[in-house]
């Protein structure tokens, strides 16, 4: 993705960057502000952090549901195949 323009939105508590490619593309990072530190250049800062996270964990070797290559998020929760079911929940 060739880089054209990055916007900021703030909506009070919550905000927005959105990284718009050459092609047209359009990735958007959304992000809570709560405590209002984030605006301008940290917030666009704060977002690429986002997404190198993101792709930090981005392990080809997990499949994600459906089939396509990613994180599966049920890898990442110990919990997630036990049998810890609720009373009366038959869908085991």
């Amino acid at each position: 993705m060739q880089l054209i323009d990055t916007k900021v939105n703030d909506f009070g508590t919550e905000l927005t960057v959105e990284f718009v490619g050459e092609g047209g593309e359009t990735v958007v990072v959304r992000m809570n502000n709560d405590d209002h530190l984030l605006d301008g250049e940290n917030a666009i800062n704060h977002a690429k952090a986002v997404m190198v996270q993101l792709t930090a964990f981005d392990d080809p070797a997990i499949a994600r549901p459906g089939g396509a290559p990613g994180l599966d998020m049920r890898e990442a929760d110990p919990l997630a195949d036990s049998e810890s079911l609720l009373p009366g929940d038959v869908s085991h």
